[in-house]
């Protein structure tokens, strides 16, 4: 069978005979995308490149828009004075701006206090063939409904309309938790660099971005600061004491809490592959750093932690994604409960 050609990747194989696939465009710097073509963790990531490194279409032209409307939100929450959004990445900015152009485009000129639940089901519904899209916007929706309380002297606003907005993905994450054998057995893993990976990841509950930022300044000993490169958020996690342990066990002999083999940060696209080809090789394929950031919102949901403590520690902008983890973990409690009383009911009868 044919493979079609994709799109701005390069593949080959090297002098092991392993395939290796490198998405460039022009003169930019090639990235490293996973060893397995077609797989989800290959298509998110190719996707994601596209997205970031593809041709970007031309800016519409934005007409003003009335204090108070949707598109006047958005051109604060743009503007050049504002940290928030002058702090996100280029490619951050370029997700974000295709989301804040079509809300622009399609729902600007209405008045933000007007916006009802009922208006982002309508938005969703719309774009239910793009579904990663579709989420992003409500979500977007929430995080401007936000900004708009707490920077814009909107604090009149009531609770955001896209809070009980479910996602279009409902069956398993692209980025699946982890099964604890997988984790018990990259702990265990030969390669140093690996295991502190996964310890930072694990018990920060971190983005790949995030981690390979860590730096010594930014860890006191029990705690350390980040500010999200997705997000700008500043965040401060005291770290696990499963975390303390195996740093003061180990040591941070560079700059860097995770160093590459010539004492040097890793990007986060490398961080990505060392993982995923680690997690093949022990028999778990399609596993990714980012499932250990579910991973560790499912753990602290388990725990019986609110949804604001999740989000101080994850630095979510909006309640939505972590309300998911503790209506799963909410979920899990009822089962056992269920499930307890319908045993003592029966005994061992077998009703």
């Amino acid at each position: 069978m044919a493979v079609r050609k994709l799109r701005y990747v390069n593949s080959f194989k090297d002098r092991h005979g392993v395939m290796r696939h490198y998405f460039r465009r022009g003169e930019m710097k090639a990235i490293p995308l996973p060893p397995i073509v077609g797989s989800k963790l290959f298509n998110d990531e190719y996707a994601e490149c596209l997205e970031l490194y593809g041709p970007k279409a031309a800016p519409g032209d934005r007409s003003s828009r009335s204090e108070g409307t949707l598109g006047w939100v958005i051109a604060k929450y743009r503007a050049p004075d504002n940290p928030l959004w002058t702090k996100l990445s280029e490619g951050t900015q370029y997700v974000y701006g295709r989301v804040f152009d079509w809300l622009d485009e399609n729902y600007g000129r209405g008045l933000l206090s007007s916006l009802e639940e009922r208006h982002v089901r309508k938005m969703r519904t719309l774009l239910k063939d793009r579904a990663t899209f579709a989420d992003r916007v409500v979500d977007k929706v929430g995080m401007l409904w936000n900004f708009a309380k707490e920077h814009l002297d909107m604090d009149r606003l009531g609770p955001s309309p896209s809070r009980e907005v479910a996602s279009i993905h409902t069956g398993q994450k692209s980025h699946p938790a982890w099964p604890p054998e997988l984790m018990t057995a990259i702990e265990k893993h030969k390669n140093p660099r690996i295991v502190r990976a996964y310890f930072l990841l694990r018990y920060t509950g971190q983005r790949r971005s995030d981690v390979v930022t860590m730096d010594k300044p930014r860890f006191d000993g029990t705690a350390i600061q980040v500010i999200q490169e997705k997000t700008g958020t500043p965040v401060w996690i005291p770290a696990h004491k499963r975390l303390r342990d195996h740093l003061n066990a180990t040591g941070i002999p560079g700059e860097y809490l995770l160093e590459s083999s010539w004492g040097t940060p890793y990007r986060a696209t490398s961080l990505t592959n060392m993982i995923i080809i680690a997690c093949t090789d022990l028999g778990f394929p399609g596993y990714s750093p980012h499932g250990l950031r579910h991973s560790a919102g499912s753990a602290l949901a388990e725990a019986g932690c609110s949804v604001h403590e999740i989000m101080s520690i994850l630095g979510h902008l909006t309640e939505r994604e972590a309300n998911d983890y503790v209506r799963q973990a909410n979920r899990k409690v009822m089962a056992l409960a269920g499930i307890g009383k319908w045993e003592a009911k029966n005994g061992d009868a077998g009703l």
